[in-house]
C-alpha cells in the first residue's frame, strides 16, 4: 500500500544539510534581531526575561526547525520520549502487538489538543503517516521502518499498523511527530515543503505559535492547554543565527545553543555559568575504512593492529567528549544501544595496546628493516592516505592527526587529507580512498555500510546472512544474539573500526534548568524552569 520514506534527523544533521544553504551574515542578523527586542541587550533591559528561554540554533533554513529538528518538539508530541533505557510515554499511552510483530495498535491519550482546540485523535495519526509516505512528500522518519501494508482507525484514540514485515518495539522509539488532519487535509502534497503552515504551525505540544521573523525567530508561549499543565517557562524564542555562539550565550542573547562544534564547546567546559549537555546519537557510529585493496590492508592482522595501536580514549579526550562517553565496538540496535554500557556488558572493541600492535605487524612481516621508523614488506613502506571529512559534526583532521602520531608510533605513516564531509562521503561510495574515517549507519538493513562500496574489498557471506536475518528479526533477544555473531566476526576481520557514537553538543545557561544528558534536549521542555539569581 505504502512505501516508507527512510532517513533519520542525525543523517541529515551529519550531513549538514541545512549547514550547505546560505546562512545570514553575522553583520546582517543583528541589526533586525536587536529590533525585536529579544538578544542583544542585558537582562535588565527585557522585562520578559525572567519567564523567557532564547535558544540559539545555527541554521539557515529556519522552517526546518519546525518540520525536522529539534525545536519541533516545542510545538509537536511523539508517541514515546527516550531518555536512554527509559521509555515515556507521550502522545501514546500505552501498545500491544500480535504474537508474530506484524502487527501493532497503539491507543492514544484523550485530553490532548491541538492549539486551535480541536481534539487530537488517531486520524491525525493515520493522516500523518499516509502524507509522510506519499510520493511527493517521502518525509524523513524513524516510524514504521518496515513498510506499512494498511492502517486503520477503529476509534478516535486507537490505531493499528499492519505491516509488511515485523517490528520489534524500536519502531515507537523515533522522534516522528504528528501534524492536524484537519487543517492540511485539503492541502497538496506536491507543495509540502512550501505550505504556510510551517511559517504558522498548529501543533499539540507544551508551547503553542505566537509569531515568526523569516530567517531569524520563532517566539512561542506556554500552552495552557498542554495534557501535562501549564509549562514553567512562559515565553521561548527560537533564534536563527550564525552569529559566534561564545558571543551570544555569553552576551545574555541567548540561553541556550543548539549543536555546537567541538572548538565552540570547549570555551564553556569550565565555565561555571554553563552546562555542556551531550546527546549521544547511536544511528551514527564514527568508524575507519580501511580499504582491503590496499595492500597495507589486505590483511586482518594488520587491521587489528592498527586499531589496537589507537588510544580511543585519549582521542575522546581530545575532541573534548564527555569520560563517561561510550567507546564503541561493533553493531547493535541503535534504539536500545547504551542499554547494555549502562548495565555495563557493552563491547567497547579493541583495548589501547601498541605492544600487541607491534606484534601483529612484525608477525605479518611489516618489519623496519632500514631503521627509518617505517616498516617495510617486499619493498613497500607500511604507508597510506587517511581521508577525513571536515564540517560540523565532523572533528576529522583533528581526529586524522591524533590517529597519525598514533600509527607512527608503531611504525606505520599516514598522510592526512582533509576535503568536505560530502565530498569524504562519495569518495567512500566510490572506493576512492585509501582509509577513511567516515560515518557507519548502525542501523539493520544497512548492509552496505558494513561492506562497503564495491571498492570497499571487503565481503563475508555469514555476516550478510546474518544481516539479512537480523533485519526481518523483531524478537529482541534473537536479535541480541545475531548483533553478538555479526560483531564476532566484525573482531575477527576487522573490516572498520569503530570510534564513537555521534556526539551533538548542546549548552544552557545555568539559569535554565531541568535539562538532563542524553537524548532530545528539547523533547521534555515542559519540565524546564528558570532561576533567575544565576544571571
Amino acid at each position: 500500500m505504502m512505501a516508507v520514506a527512510s532517513g533519520s534527523e542525525a543523517r541529515y544533521r551529519a550531513r549538514g544539510v541545512s549547514h550547505s544553504m546560505r546562512p545570514l551574515t553575522r553583520l546582517a542578523a543583528i541589526p533586525l534581531i536587536a529590533g525585536l527586542g529579544f538578544g542583544c541587550g542585558s537582562a535588565s533591559e527585557d522585562p520578559n526575561r525572567s519567564s523567557t528561554m532564547t535558544i540559539l540554533w545555527d541554521q539557515s533554513n529556519d522552517i526546518d526547525a519546525i518540520r525536522l529538528g529539534g525545536p519541533k518538539y516545542l510545538l509537536f508530541l511523539p508517541l514515546v520520549n527516550r531518555y536512554g533505557p527509559e521509555i515515556r510515554p507521550r502522545l501514546a499511552e500505552s501498545w500491544e502487538r500480535s504474537p508474530d510483530y506484524r502487527t501493532w495498535t497503539l491507543h492514544l491519550r484523550d485530553d490532548v489538543r491541538w492549539h486551535d482546540g480541536v481534539p487530537v485523535t488517531a486520524h491525525d495519526v493515520a493522516f500523518s503517516l499516509e502524507l509522510f509516505h506519499h510520493p511527493d512528500v517521502l518525509y524523513p522518519t524513524w516510524l514504521a521502518g518496515p513498510a506499512v501494508d494498511s492502517i486503520s482507525v477503529p476509534d478516535d484514540h486507537t490505531i493499528t499498523l499492519a505491516l509488511k514485515q515485523p517490528a520489534s518495539r524500536r519502531m515507537l522509539s523515533g522522534w516522528t511527530v504528528f501534524f492536524p488532519q484537519h487543517l492540511l487535509q485539503d492541502l497538496d502534497p506536491a507543495d509540502f515543503y512550501e505550505w504556510d503552515f510551517w511559517t504558522r504551525p498548529v501543533g499539540n505540544g507544551p508551547y503553542r505559535f505566537v509569531r515568526h521573523v523569516p530567517k531569524t525567530m520563532f517566539e512561542l508561549e506556554a500552552n495552557p492547554d498542554f495534557y501535562a499543565g501549564e509549562p514553567p517557562i512562559k515565553r521561548v524564542v527560537v533564534k536563527f543565527s550564525s552569529a559566534n555562539p561564545v558571543i551570544e550565550l555569553t552576551s545574555g542573547a541567548a540561553d541556550v545553543a543548539l549543536e555546537l562544534g567541538a572548538a565552540d564547546v570547549l570555551r564553556f567546559k569550565a565555565d561555571p555559568e554553563y552546562v555542556v549537555y551531550h546527546e549521544y546519537d547511536w544511528s551514527e557510529l564514527q568508524a575507519i575504512y580501511w580499504n582491503q585493496r590496499h595492500p597495507l590492508f589486505a590483511d586482518a592482522a594488520v587491521r587489528r593492529a592498527l586499531s589496537h595501536a589507537i588510544d580511543r580514549r585519549e582521542l575522546a579526550r581530545l575532541l573534548h567528549f564527555p569520560e563517561e562517553m561510550p567507546l564503541v565496538g561493533g553493531v547493535s540496535d541503535w534504539h536500545r544501544a547504551d542499554e547494555p554500557y549502562r548495565s555495563g556488558g557493552w563491547d567497547q572493541g579493541p583495548a589501547y595496546d601498541p605492544e600487541t600492535a607491534e606484534r601483529l605487524l612484525e608477525q605479518a612481516g611489516w618489519v623496519d628493516r632500514d631503521g627509518d621508523g617505517i616498516r617495510e614488506k617486499a619493498g613497500r613502506e607500511a604507508r597510506f592516505t587517511l581521508l577525513v571529512g571536515t564540517g560540523t559534526y565532523i572533528p576529522g583532521v583533528e581526529q586524522g592527526l591524533f590517529i597519525q602520531h598514533q600509527l607512527r608510533s608503531v611504525g606505520v605513516a599516514a598522510e592526512i587529507r582533509p576535503v568536505d564531509y560530502l565530498a569524504a562521503r562519495e569518495a567512500w561510495r566510490e572506493g576512492e580512498y585509501e582509509a577513511t574515517i567516515n560515518w557507519f549507519h548502525n542501523d539493520r538493513g544497512a548492509i552496505e555500510d558494513l561492506f562497503g562500496p564495491p571498492g570497499f574489498g571487503y565481503y563475508d557471506a555469514e555476516a550478510e546472512r546474518l544481516l539479512h536475518a537480523l533485519h526481518a528479526e523483531p524478537d529482541p533477544e534473537v536479535q541480541d544474539t545475531l548483533y553478538a555473531r555479526i560483531n564476532e566476526i566484525l573482531r575477527r576481520d576487522m573490516p572498520v573500526t569503530f570510534l564513537f557514537p555521534l556526539v551533538v553538543n548542546h549548552v544552557a545557561h545555568r539559569r535554565i534548568r531541568g535539562f538532563r544528558q542524553g537524548w532530545g534536549l528539547l523533547s521534555y521542555a515542559e519540565e524546564l524552569w528558570i532561576e533567575d539569581e544565576h544571571r
